[in-house]
């Protein structure tokens, strides 16, 4: 079969400051079995020695081709290379991961044995900064359902039809570190995705790289923003990911997170409130709870008192009725308020038994009334509430109610 029947596979390198992978990136591109290649390393205006690497694979013509210039990031790399890119298969290989041998030879036998298949993936290994085995990339036959769960592709391991790329809008610009994972939820609504179980990449994990630097920002809010995009809610396997790592950030931290994306389904917001621009909270602190979507369970609130009052006591009123009463003692507090909303809005007021006349900051000649300070306010759901009692008993506490938990994805 000559080169010419067979399809191009284009491989495109998003690359910036790798001098120290990139030749070892490349080379395992080049040094393919299959015959019909074209790399194309798309580089961010590399300072680190990468261009100079570069300049050595120019005399390859079309089997090599690079730009070195200023880009939006990893993610417009990879579109800028899906434009450049000429061949109707596309691997998608990062500067600091490699290619196993034959690769490129069996993606492509799996591919035309398969017609329908937008994208195939095989079987990817975990390296470390000198090439050592960390451990297996978990592989599984691909499943809508499973993919909710977690990443169930090894990136640099799948090959895609560039006209599935294509079809789908390439990779989402908006997001820096789970764009993998949004990709495959994309194209997976329009064209099967196939798996092979041979071992085809390698994905570099090292301290400093982008899997391990990013996981926690941006990662985790893309990783809601992606599953409850294309499921409704995050998978029990992701929760328990990131409270487990994570859970030295706290209960607020993680419920700011699923209540900015309403990771459980529809949540209460606060749309107004005399609560003072520098946290601190009136003698009559008022809020009104939107809760059209989603009702209000409870109400969170932490605080601190500053003042020589050693005790407060505070009066909790609902649409005008009192509906609880409890009191601080300690200088910092957090209190959980048993409350439901009524109807799509609910009037809630917070009466402190302290009132203190204080110069507004802004204009020392005008007094204000203030009791406390305010540092964090949160209307929960039923999800919410439970979350953060489980949460705040510790790490296996919550790790039994996130096994416990029943998610009702949209797959």
């Amino acid at each position: 079969m000559s080169m010419q029947s067979l399809p191009l596979v284009s491989v495109i390198t998003p690359s910036y400051n790798q001098a120290k992978f990139i030749k070892r990136t490349i080379d395992s591109v080049l040094t393919q079995d299959y015959p019909h290649i074209e790399l194309i390393v798309v580089d961010g205006a590399s300072t680190d020695g990468t261009v100079g690497i570069l300049q050595q694979y120019s005399h390859l013509q079309d089997r090599f081709r690079f730009v070195s210039e200023p880009d939006r990031g990893q993610s417009h790399a990879i579109n800028k290379g899906l434009q450049m890119a000429r061949g109707e298969i596309i691997g998608w290989l990062n500067s600091d991961d490699t290619y196993f041998p034959g690769a490129i030879r069996k993606a492509v036998a799996a591919l035309q044995q398969h017609p329908d298949w937008g994208v195939v993936y095989g079987k990817g290994l975990h390296i470390d900064e000198n090439d050592k085995v960390k451990y297996p990339y978990i592989w599984v036959e691909f499943d809508r359902k499973k993919l909710f769960n977690f990443n169930l592709i090894c990136q640099p391991a799948a090959f895609l039809r560039k006209h599935a790329f294509e079809a789908v809008g390439g990779v989402n610009e908006e997001h820096d570190w789970c764009m993998d994972y949004d990709l495959w939820n994309r194209i997976s609504l329009h064209y099967p995705i196939g798996s092979i179980p041979e071992f085809l990449a390698n994905s570099r994990l090292y301290n400093a790289c982008k899997t391990y630097v990013y996981e926690l920002e941006p990662g985790f809010s893309e990783i809601l923003k992606t599953s409850v995009k294309h499921h409704g809610t995050i998978s029990n396997e992701w929760l328990y990911h990131y409270t487990q790592k994570h859970y030295n950030q706290g209960a607020f931290w993680f419920l700011h997170k699923l209540k900015a994306y309403h990771a459980f389904g529809p949540s209460p917001q606060i749309i107004a409130s005399n609560r003072y621009s520098d946290a601190w909270a009136p003698q009559n602190l008022r809020m009104t709870i939107e809760a059209s979507h989603g009702p209000m369970h409870a109400l969170l609130i932490k605080g601190s008192n500053h003042n020589t009052a050693p005790l407060l006591h505070f009066h909790v009123m609902r649409n005008g009725k009192l509906v609880h009463k409890f009191q601080v003692t300690h200088e910092r507090f957090q209190v959980l308020i048993p409350i439901t909303s009524e109807g799509q809005r609910c009037e809630v007021s917070i009466f402190c038994s302290q009132q203190i006349l204080q110069s507004h900051p802004n204009n020392p000649k005008v007094k204000r009334s203030i009791s406390y300070h305010l540092e964090e306010v949160l209307p929960l759901s039923y999800e919410e509430y439970q979350f953060y009692q489980e949460f705040t008993k510790g790490k296996a506490q919550i790790e039994q109610w996130v096994n416990r938990r029943v998610p009702s994805p949209r797959t």
